[in-house]
């Protein structure tokens, strides 16, 4: 019997006629978590349990439940995950303590299967804004997946679905942020034509801000020019449409997304003046189309072609309070940026024998710097370009992927991709797994893989100070993972090293980035469900890594901690309403090795969260408090520098404490 179908059979048991619908429920529940398939890993739909490496599925109706209320806070819940934020707002997330740094982007996010990473800085950020009421699913790949989704996918991948078959309309609003909103989702569906169109829009506002005392100016003692005491910058505006039409195997999807934000603590650590300005936005969009094509009983292929537009703009971004840069007025800055990727991709499906499945995708890439422009005080008399408008990347990929099934149980899994870059040069990402269902309760899993970065547009244009060029970062992972199954719990473990060299960093000495040590991470995450009552969930995490650079100073990697825990209790006490506590656990955070000041301290976060939903039509309605104990809660400060001093903020970024928040609507 093959891992497939041990998975069917486990899914289906024979029940007794006798039992009670309370002892069905914990089965059932802990059974939806097995048929959740996953195309991330692979390529081809499994289900996630005997997917190389560990996935992790996040619904996003437990998301909701849970008092979750965006993907960036979503991801925070999957094993050694953790999150942050830079001087100027934009979200980062930590992979097994990667990521840390001013426009550090590592992980590999996709919408709905389009590649969101923009060629400037790597990053997505507002992918990482959508509010979970737009969130079908997010689905996580933890480590290297460069074997199958090339460039970015360093420290893990992360797919993010919308919703896309419901017909819903609903309201938010929160208390603190500011956060007010609402939006829907409709779909149509005309059986005999097999035709198939939705929406799902929603819009948010907000006038954040979190307390300061003290900004950069108090620690070189310039007081007397600081906004502080205030309030940092964090209003935002946030709007996403996303738009899909299946006719038969022909699918079209658009997506629109323009998200909106202040500045924060000032991109010198100038705390800006009070008011809700919103200085800097992201703006998507993305027209994808594509077929899907049975050439034969075994043989099948899926033809795409993606068109994006990035917007990068800051509007008046304050950069130096009057009397530090200009006698007599603040330093504001402006800049535009705009890049357009076009891809062609086709993927091969074939299988010669039920055991045995040849996977081959061929992607042909070019991105364009449309405009790379700023504006400074006529005083500067800036009108050099901050980037090249003639910089262009064109990659050519080819991805070879072998799953042979062994006997009954053991899957390998050999994968290796090649991509060629018009002006980094080319790279082979490989990997082998294997995954063997000893039985339907014990499964082993191994996994080697290999995976790249390559140097974004802003790398490359501002290396430190004598770096000749900035090279690719490269990574080697060593995975070992269990999972073990019982009717009424459920445990995963992994074990992990990888091998970090020339990782690409900002040299805050160099004042450029450069490929820094070689730097070995070593780690556990273990992960537990159980239903402890008819009416009680509980579901766990713990991650420990150990990170060391090899250099000379042999310190731990900046902006990570060792220790990440969550605990989530689900309390169903009748049918329409569910309680949740979600407990999160961060420890202390390293600082960058010239800093010696102590560690980020360690935090614990409480979200309690009653929800209310009769079936699948109706009133829906969430209801709960974040930080439920008003913990202090800070983020590590990223170092800036203006005229040579090293600018920081003592006290690291605080972050909002307790606060309420609502989410209603109706489904028809």
């Amino acid at each position: 019997m093959s891992p497939f179908q041990v998975a069917l059979v486990y899914a289906n048991p024979q029940s007794d006629d006798a039992a009670t619908d309370a002892d069905q429920a914990p089965l059932q529940d802990l059974l939806s978590l097995l048929e959740q398939e996953t195309e991330l890993a692979t390529r081809s739909g499994m289900n996630a349990d005997y997917v190389p490496g560990m996935a992790t599925i996040l619904s996003g109706e437990d998301l909701l439940v849970r008092g979750v209320r965006n993907v960036g806070e979503a991801l925070t819940l999957v094993p050694g995950i953790s999150d942050g934020m830079e001087m100027s707002g934009e979200r980062q997330i930590l992979s097994r303590g990667v990521g840390f740094g001013y426009a550090s982007g590592n992980i590999k996010i996709l919408l709905d299967g389009v590649s969101m990473n923009s060629t400037l800085y790597a990053t997505a950020n507002p992918v990482l804004n959508i509010p979970i009421e737009q969130v079908e699913r997010i689905e996580v790949i933890r480590g290297p997946g460069a074997s199958v989704h090339g460039e970015y996918a360093f420290a893990g991948v992360v797919d993010v679905i919308t919703r896309k078959s419901q017909r819903k309309l609903h309201v938010q609003a929160m208390e603190g942020s500011g956060d007010r909103g609402g939006g829907g989702q409709w779909y149509w569906h005309d059986r005999e034509r097999d035709l198939s169109v939705s929406f799902n829009v929603l819009g948010l506002d907000g006038d954040a801000g979190v307390d300061v005392a003290e900004d950069a100016l108090y620690g070189i003692d310039r007081p007397e020019l600081s906004n502080a005491p205030g309030t940092s910058n964090e209003s935002h505006r946030y709007r996403g449409l996303f738009a899909d039409v299946t006719w038969g195997d022909v699918f079209a999807a658009v997506k629109i997304l323009d998200d909106d934000y202040g500045d924060a603590f000032g991109i010198n650590h100038f705390l800006p003046p009070e008011g809700d300005r919103l200085s800097s936005r992201q703006g998507y969009e993305s027209l994808q189309l594509g077929g899907n094509l049975q050439l034969g009983e075994r043989l099948r292929t899926q033809l795409r072609l993606e068109a994006l537009r990035h917007n990068r703009d800051r509007n008046e971004l304050y950069v130096a309070p009057a009397g530090y840069l200009l006698e007599n007025q603040p330093v504001y800055m402006s800049q535009d940026y705009r890049e357009t990727r076009y891809l062609a991709a086709a993927d091969l499906h074939w299988q010669p024998h039920p055991r045995h499945e040849l996977f081959v995708g061929l992607e042909a890439r070019h991105v364009q710097v449309d405009e790379a422009t700023w504006d400074w005080p006529e005083a500067f008399a800036i009108d050099v370009p901050w980037l090249d408008e003639d910089l262009s990347r064109r990659v050519l990929s080819v991805v070879v992927q072998d799953q042979i099934r062994i006997g009954e149980r053991l899957n390998l899994t050999a994968a290796l991709r090649f991509d060629e870059y018009s002006d980094v040069g080319m790279h082979l990402s490989p990997r082998l797994a294997a995954v063997w269902p000893i039985n339907d309760e014990h499964i082993l899993k191994l996994q080697y893989a290999r995976a790249f970065r390559p140097p974004t547009f802003y790398e490359l244009t501002y290396p430190g100070e004598g770096t000749d060029e900035v090279r690719a970062g490269e990574i080697a992972t060593y995975e070992f993972g269990y999972i073990l199954k019982k009717p009424r719990w459920e445990g995963r473990l992994i074990l992990f090293q990888s091998d970090l060299s020339d990782s690409i960093v900002f040299g805050y000495d160099e004042e450029g980035y450069i490929n820094s040590a070689d730097v070995r991470l070593r780690g556990i995450e273990v992960e537990y469900t159980q239903r402890l009552l008819p009416a009680l969930k509980l579901d766990a995490n713990l991650s420990y890594v150990e990170s060391v650079d090899l250099g000379l100073d042999q310190q731990p990697l900046p902006g990570g901690t060792d220790l990440l825990g969550n605990l989530a209790l689900l309390w169903q006490p009748i049918h329409a309403w569910t309680a949740a506590l979600q407990l999160r656990y961060v420890g202390e955070r390293a600082r960058r090795p010239s800093d010696t000041r102590s560690p980020v301290d360690a935090y614990t976060l409480a979200d309690l969260t009653l929800s209310y939903a009769t079936s699948d039509r109706g009133l829906f309605a969430h209801i709960g408090v974040k930080n439920l104990t008003d913990a202090d809660v800070r983020f590590p400060e990223q170092p800036s520098g203006l005229g040579g001093v090293d600018l920081v903020y003592r006290k690291d970024y605080p972050r909002p404490g307790r606060r309420w928040w609502l989410s209603i609507g109706y489904a028809f």
